[in-house]
């Protein structure tokens, strides 16, 4: 009896939660053009009595955890008690092995927690979901998150599921992606240097040595690249599993051939210019020793960095890093599977409340009042709005609640803008996706499972040899033979036959 008035009280929680974001009753939906802060008229009773009131364990990868965090989580909570009788906590890591250090410990111990930030990068989406650390949301969607499902669309679905079966929401963002260059537009301007010049990556060179003659006795670095969050990027191969396995196709769709990417004659040329600006001092000697890129930034010590650019991502990042950036597109506008899996949330496989959890995801996504409380916090505190799309953060919001993770947290579409950032932004996303070329191989996920032990040895050998690679530390006439060889010796060729096999059978498919 008691299991059956939970399942009803379940049942009578969605359909309300449903009927809010679908728009019956009071409720509108959001659009990226009038998302606003006012909240969304609900009863407070109807259904929430027969819930359990159950704790949401949200984890995710940033900045740290701000200052006022319980402050922004009260008012979280409030919002979120009358609507599906739950409240949050949400925990934000650093960067880098603070958060897959974490969460590799908490997946493989069996911990109980509910949602879980998951990437192609990071907390890794296609390793975690096909060995079971996930739960499968295909039958729950229609339930638990049916304006999700429809926000999302058949093609961006399809590029995040793995079989078939989707293991976690991506955010509702760019869906494309190209590379280039953040430079930091004060110090550029300061001493006259010329960024219309740059056009490919070499064309930074003059620049750098400019900076080193005249910043580099203030400790500027010229030129960031660190381990991980590196140059090598600006290449664009598309992996077919992670950043740390080799095996990919050309990121220009030329082809579906699979080679090893640390090989081609395009990463040594990179390896050769890095080399040569790590010797001209542009490149902090002990970069291959670090992981996290955000503390020199924020500290105004970096003049120039390779990064993932979409529309208005310089100004994204100024805001982020209390720094002015400017951006250089170097790379057309890509859409590929990486993109469909860059940023999504998973529910993990541990969670004591999976359905309540989509319903939380369910409301991020479509609740443009809740999604912007998550991510600027609260209103007259932590910013002021200008109108109804636009906001100006306060200081205490600088200081206390900065987390600049609006490609994070849900439906991007619905975030206010900053007065310093275009107007047209959410315009421009969909121009920008609309003219990006899709891959060859959208859709496509890699089954590690024939190759396993290859692949974490050829992880173990990436890491080994990398970090001097992709800062520039070592000469890679010397190091790339070596790196190569190692590779083959780890398992190369079975991994990247396994590879090549299963990319044939998927465009046969797909044809």
């Amino acid at each position: 009896m008691q299991k059956a008035k939970r399942l009803i009280g379940l049942a009578l929680v969605t359909c309300m939660a449903i009927s809010m974001i679908a728009g019956c009753g009071k409720t509108e939906e959001a659009s990226p053009s009038t998302a606003t802060n006012s909240a969304v008229d609900t009863s407070a009773s109807t259904g929430t009595e027969t819930l359990d009131p159950v704790e949401l364990q949200w984890y995710v990868v940033g900045n740290g955890q701000p200052n006022d965090m319980d402050k922004v989580l009260a008012e979280v909570n409030k919002y979120l008690q009358p609507k599906i009788n739950a409240t949050l906590k949400l925990n934000i890591f650093t960067w880098g092995d603070d958060f897959e250090n974490k969460m590799s410990a908490k997946i493989q111990s069996g911990e109980k927690f509910d949602i879980t930030f998951t990437s192609n990068w990071a907390c890794n989406y296609q390793q975690n979901a096909p060995k079971g650390a996930f739960v499968d949301l295909t039958p729950l969607m229609d339930k638990y998150a049916p304006k999700t499902k429809e926000l999302l669309g058949e093609k961006v679905i399809k590029g995040a599921s793995i079989n078939g079966k989707l293991y976690a929401i991506p955010t509702n963002k760019e869906m494309a992606h190209n590379w280039g260059f953040l430079i930091n537009k004060d110090m550029a301007d300061k001493y006259g240097i010329d960024l219309s010049t740059i056009k490919k990556f070499e064309d930074l060179e003059p620049a750098l040595k400019i900076i080193k003659e005249k910043e580099g006795a203030n400790g500027v670095e010229a030129f960031q690249t660190l381990t991980g969050e590196s140059a090598y990027r600006v290449l664009d191969f598309e992996k077919l599993v992670d950043d740390n396995v080799p095996g990919a196709i050309y990121g220009d769709g030329r082809d579906t051939k699979v080679v090893n990417d640390f090989a081609t004659a395009e990463a040594m040329s990179l390896f050769q210019t890095l080399n040569k600006w790590y010797k001209a001092g542009y490149i902090r000697k002990d970069a291959d020793t670090i992981t996290d890129y955000a503390p020199a930034r924020k500290a105004g010590k970096v003049f120039a960095t390779t990064a993932s650019l979409k529309p208005g991502k310089d100004a994204e990042q100024s805001i982020s890093d209390g720094v002015n950036w400017t951006q250089i597109d170097i790379t057309p506008p890509r859409a590929t599977t990486r993109e469909m899996t860059g940023s999504m949330q998973a529910i993990s496989k541990t969670s004591p409340n999976p359905e309540r959890a989509l319903m939380f995801l369910e409301l991020m996504n479509n609740d443009a009042f809740l999604c912007n409380l998550v991510n600027y916090g609260i209103e007259g505190t932590h910013y002021t709005k200008v109108n109804d799309t636009t906001i100006e953060q306060t200081q205490a919001g600088k200081d206390n609640y900065n987390n600049s993770l609006q490609w994070l947290f849900a439906n991007q579409f619905n975030t206010y803008l900053f007065t310093t950032e275009d107007p047209q932004k959410w315009t421009k996303f969909k121009e920008y996706n609309a003219s990006s070329v899709a891959s060859p191989i959208l859709g496509f996920t890699f089954n590690t499972e024939n190759v396993k032990t290859q692949i974490a040895a050829l992880t173990a050998v990436k890491k080994q040899f990398m970090p001097g690679l992709e800062t520039g530390k070592v000469d890679p006439a010397t190091v790339v033979p070596k790196f190569t060889a190692k590779l083959e010796a780890a398992g190369l060729k079975a991994a990247i036959d396994e590879m090549q096999k299963q990319v044939d059978e998927f465009v046969a498919a797909n044809k």
